[in-house]
Order: structure tokens, then C-alpha cells, then sequence
């Protein structure tokens, strides 16, 4: 086990570029990601603590990007290390039951509300503002909450693959199918998910560290309930309040794009534009349609990279 971290530190040393923060003399790469040493930890609730990756960290602006189901920081390897290099901030939390941080033992504790609780106790114990943030699935899903709440927080946001749902759309048969197998099936792999995802298959190894945080039966537990927290009737009370809060997303001015895949998947298609016409902010923005599976960190990670850059370093 020894022997494989050390190839791994070689091995992604040599092939990826590095970012380096010219005042500490910090290198950022690939293996950055791959190393729990380099992740910092705050708390966001009584015995739960979100951890992260805090990137050149005299950077003037900061980019805040977030993960969604059933992925955690890693899948920003290939993509954080050049914002910095740019010379931002660049903050890559994991969320609470993914990645490197706390896994709730409590089944009942995973909700939307929650997840909602702690990203915005994380956002304030860092005291980050004017924040350049990417988010993508249920990081889209959570920010787009606490953007609606408090605007002032932000002062650019691209979104992929997230949505308020309220409970009144329709839910195709596909993602009910994978909503079974997340919550019962015995093969459940967050590396198997991440490589259907994508048109670029992603290697095993790669695979591997997608599965690795998820050790023994209650690590599963945010994985595997994810899926279900997207309200599926009118009268859910998550349903509700991301009734009241898409009312709110109504008067957001400030600059907002999406960025979606192009392949075919009922439960998002249309969605972005229905953030186009809802938010004032996206209004006379460029917004994007990659050639890309869902996982557009995987597919098109130096594409990506271009379009935040050029969003965030818009005038």
C-alpha cells in the first residue's frame, strides 16, 4: 500500500501540470488531490466536519467549486490547479458523507435541508465572499439554495446540472431506476456511476479513489440517499421551500451561467434554460452546451477550465 501512494506521487507528478503560488512557493498538481495530508477540516455541526482543499490561499478572488453525487474533490483534479495557477483562490470542499469528510451515522440526518445547513456554516466559518463559484449536480442543487438566500455571498456563478426541483415535475423512469439501485443495490459503486457518466471512460486506478471513501455499509449513507432527496411530490417540505426560494432566484442580477452535457438525460433536459429565463443575471450571458456526458469534469476538464476562466475573468 506504501509502494502504491509512493507511484502515485511519482506517476501524476510527471504527467500533470503544476500551479504554483509564487509568495509561499506552494506547488499545486493532480496528486494534491490524492493526498489526505493536504486537506484542511472545519466544522459545520456537532460532530461533523467538512473537509477541503484550500489552494493558493493569498489568492485575491476566490473560486468556490463544489461536488455533486456520488464524486468529492478529486473530481476537480484536472481543473483546480489551473485556476490557480491564474492566480485565484481556489476552495474545494468535499460535502458531509463524501470524500474526506465526516460520514453521518445517522441515516436520518442526511437531508436537504442539512446539506444545505452545513455548506452555508462552511461558506461562514470561512468567511468567504464575493465568491466565483462552479457547482455542479448536488453542489448546484444546495448552492442554488443559499444563492437564493444570500446573493450577497456571490459575485459570479456558473452552474451545471443543478436545479431547484419542487416536487411537480415529473421523474423519468430512468433516474427512478437508479434511485433503486443507489438505495438497495449490493454492486453500488461511486467509480462505476462516475464511469457511466462519461464518454472518456476513466481508468480503473482513477475509479478505485472514487470508491475509496466509502470503506464499510454507514459511509454509504449520503451516497446512497442522495437520489432521494430530490422532492417527488408537491407537498414534500424540501419541495416547498425550493418553491419559495425559485420565487427569490427571480431577482438574481448578478452574472450567471450554465454549462450542461449534450448527451440525452430526461431528468435535466430543459433545465438550463429554465435557469436562463428565470434568473435576470443570466440574461445576455453566453451559456454552454459541451460535447460531454453528465461528469463534464471528466470529459472536459480543460474546456471547462476555459469557460470559468473567461467567465470569471470577465469585466
Amino acid at each position: 500500500m506504501k509502494k502504491m501512494k509512493i507511484l502515485w506521487r511519482v506517476l501524476l507528478a510527471i504527467a500533470l501540470s503544476s500551479c504554483t503560488n509564487s509568495n509561499t512557493n506552494e506547488k499545486y498538481d493532480s496528486t494534491t488531490f490524492f493526498l489526505t495530508d493536504n486537506y484542511k477540516v472545519v466544522k459545520v455541526d456537532e460532530g461533523l466536519k467538512m473537509a477541503y482543499l484550500d489552494l493558493n490561499p493569498t489568492g485575491e478572488k476566490i473560486i468556490l467549486l463544489l461536488h455533486g453525487e456520488p464524486n468529492y474533490s478529486l473530481v476537480y483534479r484536472n481543473i483546480a490547479p489551473n485556476l490557480c495557477k491564474k492566480g485565484y483562490r481556489v476552495i474545494v470542499p468535499d460535502l458531509i458523507g463524501f470524500g474526506n469528510s465526516s460520514k453521518p451515522q445517522n441515516f436520518n440526518l442526511i437531508t436537504y435541508s442539512n446539506h444545505t445547513k452545513w455548506l452555508t456554516e462552511f461558506i461562514s466559518k470561512l468567511g468567504l465572499k464575493n465568491i466565483h463559484l462552479f457547482a455542479h449536480d448536488w453542489g448546484a442543487m444546495i448552492s442554488l439554495r443559499i444563492i437564493a438566500e444570500k446573493p450577497q455571498l456571490f459575485d459570479k456563478v456558473a452552474i451545471s446540472y443543478g436545479f431547484l426541483f419542487d416536487g411537480t415535475e415529473k421523474l423519468p423512469e430512468s433516474f427512478l431506476g437508479f434511485r433503486q439501485y443507489a438505495k438497495s443495490d449490493s454492486s453500488f459503486s461511486a467509480g462505476n456511476i462516475m464511469d457511466w457518466g462519461t464518454y472518456s471512460k476513466i481508468p480503473d486506478s482513477i475509479k478505485k479513489k472514487y470508491d475509496e471513501p466509502f470503506k464499510n455499509p454507514s459511509d454509504n449513507y449520503a451516497v446512497r440517499k442522495f437520489p432521494w432527496l430530490i422532492p417527488d411530490n408537491p407537498n414534500d417540505k424540501e419541495g416547498l421551500i425550493n418553491k419559495r426560494l425559485t420565487r427569490k432566484l427571480r431577482t438574481y442580477e448578478k452574472p450567471f451561467i450554465t454549462i450542461w452535457g449534450n448527451h440525452e438525460d430526461s431528468l435535466w433536459e430543459g433545465k438550463d434554460s429554465l435557469l436562463q429565463n428565470l434568473i435576470p443575471g443570466a440574461n445576455k450571458q453566453e451559456h454552454f452546451i459541451l460535447e460531454s456526458n453528465h461528469f463534464i469534469q471528466e470529459d472536459q476538464p480543460q474546456r471547462l477550465t476555459n469557460i470559468l476562466l473567461n467567465f470569471f475573468n470577465k469585466k
